[in-house]
């Protein structure tokens, strides 16, 4: 197992077919999925067959994250879309076990994202959609210093709704401000 990437209480590797039942379980939680856009329920045979799909995509990285004294997977979060030529990505993450959920890792989640994609792939922008009414999302992601772009109102049908989302944005020049405050 190699920790790809570190922070004081998680880490995130590169997904493993082993993270399969996790996730799943995770995205089939009613109390979890409502943060989400995906279509459900889902299998482990499908994720299996989307995780073979998409791991040697380099458009995309898709990380699980662990609690890092016990090794307990307990989230997830990746990169899609990633533009090289306009160097820029979309950020995703979550906390699937929710005893994890309200203790701040969110945050170390979020910057082991970031540092990644502003200095290991050299991008410029990271953005990230958040539905409309997720303010816990809203505010962790404005913490880190990423700004709200606009709100694509009713944008996705998401569990048989219209739902808006915002579009939220941070520029590698702005995330190293954020760094340097801290």
């Amino acid at each position: 197992m190699i920790r790809l990437l570190e922070s004081n209480r998680i880490y995130l590797r590169l997904m493993e077919e082993k993270d399969v039942p996790y996730k799943v379980k995770w995205i089939n939680n009613s109390e979890f999925r409502h943060t989400l856009n995906f279509d459900y329920p889902l299998s482990e045979i499908g994720t299996r067959k989307w995780l073979q799909s998409v791991a040697g995509n380099p458009s995309r990285k898709d990380f699980i994250v662990c609690e890092k004294n016990t090794d307990l997977p307990i989230g997830y979060g990746g990169l899609i879309g990633i533009d090289y030529k306009n160097r820029k990505a979309e950020s995703y993450m979550g906390i699937g076990d929710l005893d994890f959920q309200g203790k701040g890792l969110g945050v170390e989640i979020r910057e082991a994202l970031l540092d990644y994609a502003f200095d290991e792939l050299n991008l410029n922008k990271v953005y990230s959609y958040v539905w409309e009414e997720n303010t816990p999302m809203l505010e962790l992601n404005k913490k880190v210093g990423f700004q709200i772009e606009g709100l694509l109102r009713e944008d996705i049908l998401s569990h048989g709704e219209l739902r808006s989302r915002y579009i939220m944005g941070i520029l590698k020049e702005e995330y190293q401000t954020y760094r340097e405050s801290k």
